[in-house]
């Protein structure tokens, strides 16, 4: 129904697809990181020497990523290549595409030539390959901070101290708030439907157990249906137009786990007439969901800040391997935490609106003072 507006570009967990920015990654492949692999240089094209007063020579800073054509990514890409510029430290960037067997390839590649003076952050793409690639890491010798991705009974201090931490950001106070938000903008009743990430990804789950939360604070506000769209802004819209043709007006508000899923929503909205009609949620805080947010399009969205996690994970990596942190000595609360995240509403999107990227603030002797500033304290497990 309506005209199909087709997203070019895919989102992992939570953030969603905004903007035309385009990460700069070298994608290497496994052969290229093989040891002596030809055509591959000494330095692998992309990777960056910045201007840093003192450099640490030999430790090299790598970053997992999701997508090498999203915003989050491009922003966590920022963060993490900000540290490594102020070491003049040589950096690379490798995409998965959210295939967490690409990841596991590369960097599995990487590590099995040895890698004891190798600094990695890195999102699994999935819990099924995290433990396996922190094991890869161990063999090689690397220093590695997971993101996102993790499994609830796995832990970076039980026998693997070259598994230097793990951060995420708190899905449940997230689905709690934006629910919320949602219910207060459709005056406390009628119906909502929700838009579901990808099942095995903890933002998901906890995002999912948030809504539960705040729907059992409202008995008058009943969700219709509930659907996976993997993080998808095409799925989140093709949902949405099902959901319409079934539904029509019953449907009062739309739940998106994240902003891709959520723009998408509004897209089929729009072709209805109804886009600011019925309110959405998101989750991320991308520029394009700030952006709908002011003209009202968008109840609200969690900003998640992907700079300071790219940041903040890229300097504990490369502390752990510089021997600044030894893993084994910290406290399981610096090892497994959230980052500060904040709600974002017509009230205060101005203020997220108007924030610029400062390469200063992302200097490794700055996060150096204190890596755990941005922290908002231990994950919490079962749905707390």
């Amino acid at each position: 129904m309506g005209r199909r507006v087709m997203f070019s570009r895919k989102w992992s967990k939570g953030p969603g697809v905004t903007g035309s920015v385009r990460v700069a990654v070298e994608v290497l492949t496994a052969a290229c990181l093989g040891l002596g692999a030809a055509g591959c240089g000494s330095e692998p094209a992309g990777t960056s020497a910045g201007s840093g007063a003192t450099a640490t020579k030999d430790i090299r800073l790598y970053a997992g990523i999701g997508s090498a054509s999203a915003e989050y990514w491009a922003s966590f890409t920022e963060g993490s290549r900000a540290v490594a510029d102020s070491e003049r430290a040589p950096y690379q960037a490798l995409a998965s595409e959210f295939e967490g067997q690409k990841h596991l390839e590369q960097f599995g590649a990487l590590f099995s030539r040895g890698c004891e003076r190798c600094a990695v952050t890195i999102d699994p793409a999935s819990t099924a390959y995290t433990k396996a690639i922190v094991k890869s890491a161990t063999k090689g010798g690397a220093s590695v901070v997971t993101v996102w991705n993790k499994t609830d009974g796995d832990h970076p201090w039980e026998g693997e101290d070259n598994w230097v931490a793990h951060t995420t950001f708190d899905g449940v106070d997230s689905g709690y708030r934006n629910t919320k938000a949602l219910i207060e903008e459709m005056g406390g009743r009628g119906n909502i439907v929700a838009l579901r990430g990808v099942p095995d990804n903890p933002p998901a789950s906890g995002r999912r157990a948030g809504m539960t939360k705040a729907l059992k604070e409202h008995p008058n506000v009943r969700l219709l249906d509930e659907q996976v769209g993997s993080w998808d802004p095409n799925k989140g819209q093709q949902l949405t137009e099902t959901w319409l043709a079934k539904y029509g007006d019953e449907i009062d508000g739309i739940f998106a786990q994240n902003d891709a899923m959520g723009l998408g929503a509004i897209e089929a909205l729009r072709a209805e007439g109804l886009a600011g009609e019925v309110p959405v949620t998101g989750s991320d805080g991308g520029k394009d969901a700030l952006n709908a947010v002011k003209k009202g399009e968008m109840v609200s969205t969690m900003f998640v800040d992907p700079a300071i996690q790219g940041a903040v994970t890229a300097a504990l990596a490369y502390a752990a391997a510089r021997g600044d942190v030894k893993p084994a000595d910290l406290p399981n609360d610096k090892r497994e935490f959230y980052l500060k995240q904040q709600i974002v509403t017509a009230k205060n999107v101005d203020e997220f609106l108007a924030r610029k990227f400062d390469p200063a603030q992302y200097s490794y002797e700055s996060l150096k003072k204190n890596f755990w500033a941005q922290s908002a304290g231990p994950i919490r497990y079962g749905g707390a």
